[in-house]
């Protein structure tokens, strides 16, 4: 996750010596960004942000400069927690609020008259919902992808289960959206190895391919091969997801260039095909669309039990 901006809120301006009309000076030059109503921070540093830093930035921001200091919930608590954001509207700041005012939408925040949370830790300086309560959220609340997504990472990455959400959705009685939520906590895997791998799974699913095992390593007389990200055993088929992280972070990367990478990826792959394997290849843009990913996977010789 990168790392948290620095949010400087207009009613503290006071603090710092600096006059508020300053700031708005600043953000009119371009040298400052306001991500929420009351809040500025450094617009290269904004610069430098994805789309899902710069939600949080906003999220943070709003919450920080709201005077009622508002328990942040639902996806902006995902965000906040440092979960991926696959297929979600990044706009709206989700907090909780009380029963009798009803779940709405106002001044850029969704308030969800869900009640006061059990337990609310901190991030950023603003009070969010704990990490289990936010997988049930999310899991009521956003499509299917988003919701698979923050799951697989969740499970993936924290000490959490699906029995462990599930018991927070019968601790509060939840009965609109269980269903829902049931589904796409059958779904998430652990071993989904990255938000790309939990979009490709999803998109397999929905295009009737058979579900594939995930994680599969492979060898041959020369020793491993590697873990490939999808195995079709009937159909003797290798799935893989290109994302743009195997090339250029750090932990993928190892020190090597683009090309190299890309060389020893050819290599890998022929070994993969002198075993007899077919191998696919997509990358984002495939799976998020769904159409190419289907005629990559049918190339391969996967069989769907839908029609396009």
């Amino acid at each position: 996750m990168e790392p948290s901006p620095e949010i400087r809120l207009t009613r503290d301006a006071a603090w710092a010596e600096v006059d508020p009309r300053t700031l708005r000076r600043w953000a009119e030059r371009g040298e400052l960004v306001r991500p929420h109503r009351g809040a500025f921070m450094d617009a290269a540093e904004w610069a430098g942000l994805s789309a899902e830093g710069r939600y949080r930035a906003r999220v943070v921001a709003a919450a920080s400069s709201s005077r009622t200091r508002p328990v942040v919930s639902h996806l902006s608590a995902a965000a906040l927690h440092g979960a991926p954001l696959v297929g979600s509207s990044l706009g709206l700041v989700h907090v909780v609020a009380t029963p009798g005012g009803g779940t709405r939408t106002e001044h850029g925040f969704r308030k969800h008259a869900t009640g006061s949370p059990s337990g609310v830790v901190e991030i950023d300086g603003v009070p969010v919902t704990t990490l289990t309560r936010t997988l049930a959220d999310v899991a009521l609340t956003e499509p299917f992808v988003t919701a698979v997504a923050i799951l697989d990472w969740a499970f993936g990455h924290h000490p959490i289960t699906a029995r462990d959400v599930l018991d927070d959705l019968e601790r509060r009685g939840i009965i609109r959206g269980s269903r829902r939520a049931e589904v796409a906590l059958a779904f998430a895997d652990a071993r989904s190895g990255s938000p790309g791998e939990s979009l490709s799974r999803v998109r397999i699913h929905e295009l009737g391919f058979p579900p594939p095992g995930l994680q599969h390593p492979f060898a041959d007389a020369h020793g491993s091969i590697g873990i490939v990200d999808f195995w079709w055993p009937a159909f003797r088929t290798v799935g893989e997801f290109d994302g743009v992280a195997k090339y250029v972070r750090d932990e993928y990367a190892r020190g090597r260039s683009a090309g190299d990478i890309v060389i020893a990826e050819k290599r890998r792959e022929n070994r993969l095909r002198a075993l007899g394997l077919t191998v696919a290849r997509w990358d984002w843009d495939d799976a998020w669309r769904g159409a190419p990913l289907r005629s990559r996977l049918v190339e391969a010789g996967l069989i769907s039990r839908r029609r396009r």
